[in-house]
């Protein structure tokens, strides 16, 4: 019968040991957060007559490191896996019932970033015909990931919107956007 090294038997214990306990570290060192940006203002000049789509762009800089620190400080931005952005929301501050979201008939948000193509992220291609202040856009595929734009340091928004009708003033309109990120070693 052939008996087994004590050595070997060390060894192979202790490797099984201290693999599991590398996962079990990985699942420490694993943050999933939900985090909302700082608001973003853009203004939609008055339209008195409809003669084609508005177009804004908004340059936006997010600071990760900051970020990560806050919500994950045992990780760095490095470890970020996803940023999933979740949510978009417009508000129209001083509307009127001549001026509001109403004379929007479809809006939808793109995302792009220096080397990285353009991508419609959310929108709404039917908007009511009702007074309203504030949206809910719907999210591509309920969420998309924004890592390659984020990490570009600076990346831009862009709002596109086809009017129903015209304004008589313009609209600021106040975006907010909501992520989760998924970071981990």
């Amino acid at each position: 019968m052939k008996t087994i090294h004590p050595v070997l038997v060390f060894s192979l214990i202790f490797a099984v040991g201290f693999f599991s306990s590398c996962n079990k570290i990985k699942e420490v060192l694993k943050a999933d957060f939900d985090y909302e940006a700082a608001p973003i203002t853009v203004t939609i000049p008055a339209v008195p007559v409809v003669l084609g789509d508005i177009e804004l762009t908004k340059e936006v800089a997010m600071d990760l490191d900051a970020i990560i620190q806050q919500n994950a400080p045992l990780v760095s931005a490095n470890n970020v896996r996803k940023i999933n952005l979740t949510g978009i929301t417009i508000e129209v501050a001083g509307a009127d019932d001549d001026n509001n979201l109403q004379n929007l008939e479809a809006i939808r948000v793109a995302v792009g970033a220096d080397g990285v193509e353009e991508k419609v992220i959310a929108e709404i291609a039917n908007n009511p015909d009702v007074f309203e202040t504030s949206l809910s856009l719907n999210v591509t595929d309920g969420a998309v990931d924004l890592k390659p734009y984020i990490m570009k340091g600076k990346f831009d928004y862009k709002l596109y919107a086809k009017p129903r009708r015209g304004t008589t003033k313009s609209l600021t309109v106040t975006v907010k956007t909501f992520y989760t990120f998924v970071v981990g070693v």
